[in-house]
């Protein structure tokens, strides 16, 4: 059963006092959990949740002991002390409304707290009131801008104003500063990043985020939905689908799964079942291909081949394909897929790399050369440039170029 807005009351706040530690300390005198997660929310981990505000809040506040730094202006006045300390109790006591009015009105004497600011963004959050949440939330992030689980709350409430792209900014940037570090809070926020991925064209990307689910096994269908879209790269959010397209993103979403999780046997049967009962549909064997090459790039090959063989104008196919080909060393065989998916898409990184490659294996050096560099323009750290140069090097008698290449590629991560 999905987790609803109503179990704010399972997981509150008690605020000791309105000045708060230095940043990046605990919170030793400031916001801290007042009651434990009941039973039935400690195996959040087990299923993907909905957007739980509260608990979500609960989950970053205390896995990254994010510290509200006290405001640089004077002492508060008795007027602001009585103000937040019956705020404070308003939302203990679960008077929404009132805590709100009354953290507002302590906002106007004392702008630069950055704990009303955290409260008024949370609270309208939970009321579903995004756009009047953003706002809170904007106001806490200009006064601190590494405030981590506003980041992240903020690019929810975004995703749910429809304002994607901001949301797609946030919650990348949330992640890559440790929001999803938490297996219990990276299931809310890498869901909906993931979502926001496919949305841009990132399917990869996309992949990647919900990867996540597959290995801590975290499954439903909302999910196999969206590992589907992904998957088959439509860029439509799972909630606007409509339901007779459903079925077909479902299982494909399911098989993606399967694979993912590392569950090989069961994700083939599934994916073969989905190629008897839509052998006409584009981009299915595409997922499966991409889903196996890092495993078995020869494997990879056969179902980007047949790819081609439903889909014969699929650029991206064609540049996995030469990719695949020139991975396995097939030089001959990748260059004409290469020479295809570099005339169509000059820019891809992957054609330059495979086209580069194959050029240089089947004795075209300069040509190879140039394309090789030009990757490293852009992608000054890519491996598979790095060792096409070396070959390069090597074989032409270049020793020193050679050996600075291979001292690149012994550096640069794998």
């Amino acid at each position: 059963m999905p987790l609803a807005r109503h179990d704010l009351a399972a997981c509150y706040y008690e605020v000791k006092g309105a000045d708060m530690g230095p940043a990046g300390s605990e919170f030793s005198s400031g916001i801290q959990p007042a009651m434990c997660l009941p039973n039935r929310l400690k195996s959040v981990h087990s299923r993907l949740p909905r957007i739980n505000p509260p608990l979500l809040a609960y989950l970053l506040l205390a896995t990254f002991a994010v510290a509200l730094q006290p405001a640089t202006g004077q002492n508060p006045s008795p007027s602001f002390d009585d103000l937040a300390a019956r705020a404070a109790a308003a939302r203990d006591q679960q008077n929404i409304s009132l805590a709100l009015d009354l953290y507002a009105q302590a906002e106007q004497l004392r702008p630069d707290w950055a704990e009303g600011w955290f409260y008024l963004g949370l609270l309208r959050y939970q009321a579903n009131q995004f756009p009047q949440a953003i706002d809170g939330f904007n106001h806490l992030i200009q006064l601190q801008p590494t405030a981590v689980p506003a980041i992240a709350l903020r690019g929810l409430c975004e995703f749910e104003t429809a304002d994607y792209d901001d949301s797609l900014r946030d919650l990348e940037m949330a992640v890559a500063h440790g929001a999803a570090n938490e297996p219990r809070n990276a299931q809310i926020i890498r869901f909906h990043l993931a979502q926001l991925l496919a949305r841009a064209n990132r399917f990869q990307d996309a992949l990647e985020q919900y990867k996540f689910f597959a290995t801590e096994h975290v499954d439903s269908p909302d999910l196999s939905l969206g590992i589907g879209l992904a998957g088959i790269r439509v860029t439509t959010l799972p909630k606007d689908v409509p339901a007779q397209d459903r079925p077909l993103f479902q299982q494909a979403g399911e098989a993606g799964y399967a694979v993912l999780a590392e569950e090989s046997e069961r994700g083939d049967a599934l994916f073969q079942a989905l190629f008897s009962q839509h052998p006409s549909t584009p981009n299915l064997h595409l997922f499966y291909g991409f889903l196996l090459f890092p495993h078995d790039p020869s494997l990879a090959v056969d179902e980007f081949r047949s790819e081609l063989g439903v889909a014969p104008a699929n650029e991206t196919g064609h540049a996995m394909l030469a990719f695949s080909l020139m991975i396995t060393g097939r030089y001959a065989e990748a260059l004409p897929e290469a020479e295809h998916a570099y005339a169509a898409s000059p820019t891809l990184q992957m054609a330059q790399l495979a086209l580069g490659r194959s050029l240089a294996e089947t004795g075209e050096i300069q040509r190879g050369t140039d394309l090789l560099n030009q990757v490293l323009q852009k992608d000054p750290n890519n491996l598979e440039a790095h060792l096409g140069l070396a070959s390069i090097y090597s074989r032409t008698g270049r020793r020193e170029d050679a050996l600075r290449e291979r001292a690149v590629c012994l550096k640069l991560p794998r």
